[in-house]
């Protein structure tokens, strides 16, 4: 592990110590445990078992973009890359899980890096499309305070940007291929073809509409998570809570990048239900805390044990990011 990554771990568990005194300097820790103590399991039980139902649709949804890739790839194992993910980015900051992942696919489905790349790139543009969706309609049902409609109008605008400039750099740097070239220029262009081969599914019409149905019965089924925990927390708040405070938890956490997400995680839903919802400081910490705790921990421990049954040893999560710091990707 380098000096640059071990220096991100270090930033992050300080950030992780500020972004927690910051929080609980202004609740009263007598008051949060008692709502801890009060909560209703007989809801609270629903949230893991959500959470591992997303992850298997989060996998299925990889693995219909793989398709037109390879038929190696099971769902099972798009299953398996989403745990690996999963323990990654709890175990490393900056959500290196996703280099895991990354490696592990191609490693099973014997692709090269670069299309497996581009397959997980386009399975993060489908998830991020149908969360601007979400928040599209949920600004119609509850008007966003203005500072939340501009952060959204930024994401949109940088994350449209991106994706073109992606594609743009990808065009020229086939063309570079052509003709008589060099080795680099080859190898370069061989990369780039590989990277637009995982993106071949957009030529597929027929499986754009079972991707995006994936990703919205993904947004819903983590929005249920959080209505679950309302209910746990015998919180009477609107249906359409659920998916504003889900909107500005991923805001939070995209923001504010730790392992596991501490700190941020439990900063933007005390924001946005002590600002937007009244909920009193207490409450909207101890539901942070107890939220985060039952979709983690839970989810480790299932990821470990299933990881284990596959075969895969969880020490070779970090082996993997690892490996990826070692690759070249387009």
């Amino acid at each position: 592990m380098n000096k640059w990554l071990k220096a991100a771990r270090i930033g992050s568990f300080i950030l992780i110590l500020a972004l927690f005194g910051t929080i609980l300097a202004f609740t009263d820790l007598e008051k949060t445990a008692k709502a801890l103590t009060g909560i209703k399991w007989r809801w609270a039980i629903w949230v893991p078992v959500l959470n591992v139902a997303n992850t298997f649709v989060e996998g299925l949804r990889l693995a219909i973009i793989l398709l037109p890739v390879t038929r190696r790839f099971e769902v099972r194992n798009c299953f398996n890359s989403a745990l690996v993910a999963i323990m990654g980015n709890i175990a490393l900051p900056l959500r290196f899980g996703d280099g895991a992942r990354t490696y592990y696919i191609a490693k099973t489905a014997k692709i090269s890096l670069s299309s497996s790349f581009s397959a997980l790139m386009l399975d993060r543009i489908a998830d991020f499309l149908l969360f601007f969706a979400l928040m599209a309609i949920t600004a119609i049902l509850y008007p966003f305070p203005p500072s939340v409609t501009r952060i959204g109008l930024t994401a949109g605008f940088i994350f449209a940007l991106s994706i073109g400039m992606i594609f743009a750099l990808a065009g020229i740097a086939s063309h570079m291929g052509q003709g008589p070239v060099g080795k680099i220029r080859r190898r370069l262009a061989r990369e780039v073809s590989n990277f637009m081969s995982g993106l071949s599914v957009m030529r597929n019409a027929g499986l754009l509409f079972p991707i995006i149905l994936s990703s919205a019965v993904s947004w819903l089924l983590r929005s249920s998570m959080l209505w679950f925990m309302f209910k746990a927390f015998s919180l009477d708040l609107p249906l359409v809570a659920a998916p504003i405070v889900l909107i500005l938890l991923n805001f939070g956490i995209a923001i504010v990048s730790t392992p596991a997400n501490l700190g941020g995680f439990e900063l933007a839903i005390v924001a946005s239900l002590n600002r937007l919802f009244s909920v009193k400081m207490e409450i909207a910490l101890s539901y942070a805390v107890a939220l985060h705790a039952i979709e983690v921990v839970p989810m480790i421990a299932f990821a470990m044990g299933f990881l284990w049954y596959e075969g895969f040893k969880t020490t070779e999560v970090l082996k993997t990011a690892k490996e990826m710091e070692k690759q070249q990707l387009p």
